[in-house]
């Protein structure tokens, strides 16, 4: 072999090289996408759960509601030739978070929002339920859609009882209190707390220490006031 043959030999080596390494390349192509396949989702039910509670009769004035978020999935893996290698149920149960819920009752409408966890709280002495007629208040419903096909509905009945105590709650904590004298502000503070209002009694009196604090004789003198009914 005389050394143009062998250049020549050599430049066809190297435009054959490149060609080999190509063909190789493309031969293994079908092996990484045999082993990546593909996965299919089916949504086989989807819907929402309230709960509030085990009891369904409303004794206070406040309720937590919680609502999650339901869907069952039917996951389908397939190889690259298109056959299932693997079929198995997916349940998802997810807090309905940051989304609205629908309060009922009669005409009346209110809307709460839940938070990131799908937590809400009811409570019909805040400001956006005092428009309610609680001496016909017989039933409360709560609603939650995330579409027109999946709802869900709820019913809290309202105690007679707690019906008569919401419509003397609702003067004693709105009603104006600058007319009202620092007794009749004692008054209505303890009149709360033997309805069983703990919490609203609480509240009202925390506002009355707050809004005196730059009068601190007027503060002492409510304070003075609450004593006898603290101590009894």
């Amino acid at each position: 072999m005389n050394t143009r043959t062998s250049l020549a030999g050599r430049r066809l080596f190297g435009l054959l090289m490149p060609l080999i390494l190509l063909s190789a390349c493309s031969t293994s192509a079908p092996t990484t996408l045999s082993a990546e396949g593909r996965t299919e989702r089916e949504l086989l039910s989807h819907g929402i759960h309230i709960d509030a509670g085990e009891s369904l009769v409303l004794d206070t004035p406040q309720r937590v509601i919680r609502v999650t978020e339901q869907k069952l999935y039917r996951v389908t893996h397939y190889d690259a030739q298109g056959n299932a290698v693997d079929q198995h149920d997916d349940f998802r149960n997810l807090p309905w978070a940051e989304k609205p819920v629908q309060v009922t009752a009669g005409e009346f409408t209110a809307t709460l929002t839940t938070d990131m966890e799908g937590m809400t709280r009811l409570n019909l002495l805040d400001n956006g339920f005092i428009e309610l007629d609680y001496d016909q208040l017989r039933a409360i419903q709560l609603s939650a859609e995330a579409s027109p096909a999946v709802r869900s509905e709820l019913n809290l009945l309202v105690g007679r009882d707690l019906r008569a105590r919401l419509a003397e709650a609702v003067a004693l904590i709105y009603d104006d209190l600058e007319e009202a004298g620092v007794h009749q502000w004692a008054f209505r503070v303890n009149r709360l707390a033997e309805l069983g209002l703990m919490e609203e009694s609480n509240q009202l009196e925390n506002m009355l220490i707050l809004l005196t604090t730059g009068d601190p004789e007027l503060q002492a003198e409510f304070v003075n006031a609450l004593e006898p009914a603290s101590s009894h």
